[in-house]
């Protein structure tokens, strides 16, 4: 029961980190029988009703659907790590060095998803095709860096390097961000969240916020 205490939050995002895998697996087939036909094939992907009426179309192929799936939750799970910092500023409460790793490993996990399902749609130079799609290759190489190094060994292999490489994070969100605004997807939500991240942590504005913090303590 303490550890369950103690390690709470690493068991949440351990758990929130296998949910988006799971409307995977229902489009999933695998195919371990016939060589002429691929391993892995998705079925198409149907949108709610009240989307499809929307969006004008109620279906779309199922390996879009898990390249855009992959991609959101990547990119959600990058924003996360880099707000635990401003949430400890604000509320005071600290993530622990295993709960951190955890996020950038299961970051780092979506990106590799996300990079293998767009190579087996798309192909591997399709990437150089497109601006946005050269951005995203270099946030996901940053970030599968960070997720590599993310243990105690790195950081005792690397010593100062390691904390000015994990701050490559930054540069990855802002190659991400703008990834998704070329594309035209919905940034300005992602947006807002990091621009109000890195307000918090601006020195004068983080004084004040951990003043008036402990003030109310």
């Amino acid at each position: 029961m303490n550890w369950l205490k103690k390690n709470w939050d690493w068991i949440l995002v351990c758990v929130i980190a296998f949910v988006p895998l799971f409307s995977l697996y229902e489009l999933a087939n695998f195919n371990f029988e016939n060589n002429n036909y691929d391993f892995l094939i998705f079925d198409d992907y149907e949108y709610p009703p009240h989307i499809a009426e929307q969006m004008d179309f109620d279906t779309i192929p199922g390996i879009k659907f898990a390249i855009h799936t992959t991609g959101e939750w990547a990119i959600r799970f990058l924003i996360t790590i880099l707000l635990c910092t401003p949430v400890r500023i604000l509320f005071g409460w600290t993530c622990s060095l295993y709960t951190r790793q955890a996020i950038g490993i299961t970051t780092g996990i979506y990106v590799l998803l996300h990079f293998s399902l767009f190579l087996k749609y798309e192909g591997f130079f399709a990437i150089f095709s497109e601006p946005e799609l050269v951005l995203g290759f270099l946030a996901g190489i940053i970030v599968v860096a960070l997720m590599i190094t993310s243990n105690k060994r790195s950081m005792k292999l690397l010593k100062k390097a390691w904390k000015k490489l994990h701050r490559m994070a930054y540069v990855a969100a802002g190659l991400v961000l703008l990834h998704v605004i070329l594309l035209k997807e919905d940034w300005l939500v992602y947006a807002c969240i990091l621009g109000l991240g890195f307000l918090i942590r601006y020195k004068p504005i983080r004084s004040r916020l951990e003043e008036l913090r402990l003030k109310k303590a």
